[in-house]
């Protein structure tokens, strides 16, 4: 039987779009998919066997902040096979042409969510996000520890997401790993379902301090739901962003103030202060899980882009172990001049090997050289290319929460 993997053309988005809603909800619901535009955000690639679609993915061109820079990412979503051409290795296929075609498109990391990380990490993808979820009763927090803010919320439509991208803007540059939005991200995936359709957008409210800037924002459902038997309030945020200590400390009391709610569920990151700014904080319950999927598509590329406060002329060969994207794999030299990295081949004994899918959480910053090294995840010669790789490729900003896709 012969196996065809490509791009899938318009024509074709319906077929995709019946094989992904077969994969996923065991149903042909596929028409959603379309009414929501989805694919006008990913492009999807099927792999077809004598003219019958089997399975697909759809790559997102994207960029995401890392060290204060957009990098290209080519975000990898709706991962699908029918169930019953399963267990033949035609997703291990479709993920080594994904690589492919965004390397082709300078799309030089890629991202994806999955509930499953050792597919992924056969191919090449880690760990290198948390989704952190802290979930907590709005009458049992005080947040006594913080000013009482002195500027107002305003609630606003959809229709002001220009307002949000630029408060998210002045945020993300602060994180590694977060988005730029487009237009279509804002209406479809902050304030929409993405994959799902709702009833209404989301609600929000923008934050003004008492000169009048908007300094912050949040993005919530409020909505009642049927659990254990009982009709529950449960609030839950798509997005909060705070500029400074006024904006935080009304966003927080805002959501404080639905006090019908039976859990407010808000999501952050490792420079989340709820736990210190509330009293009671052991009435918090704080979800650690898995974020987002890393993987380098592009070694040179990816390197070159990230800023690196190491001073010029300090330097490294790199030796790269990758089974699905040959030409990562070899050794590398980089040296740092100019504020970045300038990679290109090299030889001789390395001072530093690992796996293409380890590096991924020391460029986000999830992991220093020093901890992958002391795990075991990467493999470093001695004493003295320790300091130079922890100079090199230390992440200067944390890892945030990158959106779901």
């Amino acid at each position: 039987m012969a196996l065809e993997i490509r791009e899938a053309h318009p024509q074709e988005l319906a077929e995709v779009a019946l094989v992904t809603s077969l994969a996923f909800d065991a149903g042909p619901v596929s028409d959603t998919l379309l009414q929501l535009g989805v694919y006008e955000i990913f492009e999807p690639i099927g792999c077809w066997e004598d003219g019958r679609l089997v399975a697909c993915l759809s790559v997102g061109p994207m960029a995401a902040a890392y060290e204060g820079v957009d990098v290209p990412l080519g975000a990898v979503s709706m991962v699908s096979c029918l169930p019953e051409e399963r267990r033949r290795g035609l997703v291990g296929r479709l993920l080594v042409h994904a690589l492919e075609h965004m390397r082709r498109r300078g799309l030089v990391l890629s991202g994806l969510f999955t509930p499953h990380p050792s597919l992924y990490r056969r191919y090449g993808w880690a760990v290198a996000h948390r989704q952190v979820r802290y979930i907590f009763h709005p009458k049992d927090l005080t947040p006594r520890w913080l000013q009482r803010p002195r500027g107002k919320a305003h609630r606003v439509q959809e229709e002001d997401w220009p307002l949000l991208d630029s408060i998210y803007g002045q945020w993300r540059k602060g994180r590694n790993g977060l988005l730029a939005r487009s237009e279509a991200w804002w209406r479809r995936a902050v304030f929409g379902g993405l994959y799902y359709p709702r009833r209404r957008p989301r609600e929000a409210v923008v934050w003004h301090g008492p000169d009048g800037r908007p300094t912050g924002y949040v993005v919530y459902d409020a909505e009642q739901r049927r659990l254990e038997r009982e009709e529950v309030h449960l609030l839950t945020v798509r997005d909060m962003v705070a500029l400074d200590g006024d904006a935080y400390a009304g966003l927080l009391r805002f959501l404080l103030s639905f006090d019908m709610a039976r859990d407010v569920v808000l999501p952050g990151d490792a420079l989340e202060p709820l736990l210190v700014a509330v009293d009671e904080a052991q009435r918090v319950e704080a979800r650690i899980g898995v974020g987002m999927m890393l993987r380098i598509v592009d070694v040179p590329g990816a390197l070159s882009l990230r800023p690196t406060t190491a001073p010029d002329g300090l330097s490294l060969l790199l030796a790269i172990r990758d089974a699905s994207a040959p030409w990562n794999d070899g050794l590398w030299w980089v040296e740092a001049g100019g504020g970045r990295l300038h990679v290109l081949p090299g030889r001789g004994e390395p001072d530093l090997a690992c796996d293409v899918a380890h590096l991924a959480p020391i460029y986000s910053g999830l992991l220093s050289v020093r901890e992958a090294a002391r795990t075991g995840l990467i493999e470093v010669k001695d004493e003295r290319a320790m300091a130079l790789a922890q100079r090199l490729l230390e992440a200067r900003l944390p890892p945030g929460a990158p959106d779901p896709f």
